[in-house]
């Protein structure tokens, strides 16, 4: 668990040392986002290595056991892991007075929509993987494009209106927009749920019908 803490904390500090202060609140809210997502697109390397080397995933698809519920299964033991780190970020954001519990719970409820999708994406790349080496590398690129290039951890505002348009294909920009509006950090604008609710549903369907959910 302290593993998926380090990256967000490293940035965290970094975000402190480099901005002096000014950009800590939204350096608390993209890590509280950061951790959660980190955590559902690393987790492709368990999926990969519970499928081809514990082949767990033999023995489930003899029973009625369906992809569904192995997802769903796998989402909740993310969150588990994620615990820690939600726990951490929102003991910061309170200390901070950064959140309400109106705020606390709007960021939440993001939090746990981009767990889903996350998970979802994980799930289906980690099933057409030929070998679980292959987990590790795609595992250390997903974060930087899911985490470091979106806005979690810098006002979305510094962003054109085209390059915000062009993120928003990633889950995590639309989550960031949401969160920092949910914390006063930035204008809240609601249509962002829009593309974060169609790529968790399309994430999450497509880790369903067209995930490989046979024997090896």
């Amino acid at each position: 668990m302290l593993g998926y803490l380090a990256s967000p904390l490293a940035l965290l500090f970094l975000i402190y040392i480099v901005s002096r202060g000014a950009l800590l609140d939204y350096a608390i809210i993209g890590g509280l986002l950061s951790v959660v997502a980190e955590n559902g697109l690393i987790s492709l390397t368990d999926f990969a290595f519970l499928r081809m080397e514990l082949h767990l995933q033999d023995l489930l698809v003899t029973t009625e056991i369906g992809p569904q519920e192995y997802i769903l299964g796998l989402v909740l033991s993310n969150l588990v892991f994620s615990l820690p780190g939600i726990i951490l970020y929102v003991f910061l954001s309170i200390f901070e007075g950064i959140l309400n519990v109106i705020s606390l719970a709007e960021i939440l409820g993001i939090s746990l929509i981009l767990l889903i999708s996350t998970s979802g994406l994980g799930f289906l790349i980690a099933s057409y993987l030929p070998h679980v080496r292959y987990s590790w590398g795609i595992a250390s690129i997903l974060p930087v494009l899911f985490i470091a290039i979106p806005p979690l951890f810098y006002p979305y505002s510094m962003l054109k209106g085209w390059e915000v348009y062009v993120l928003s294909l990633i889950p995590t920009t639309s989550a960031a927009i949401l969160a920092q509006g949910a914390a006063g950090l930035g204008e809240e604008d609601l249509l962002f749920l829009i593309p974060l609710f169609i790529e968790t549903i399309i994430f999450y369907l497509l880790s369903i019908k067209k995930s490989r959910w046979t024997q090896l």
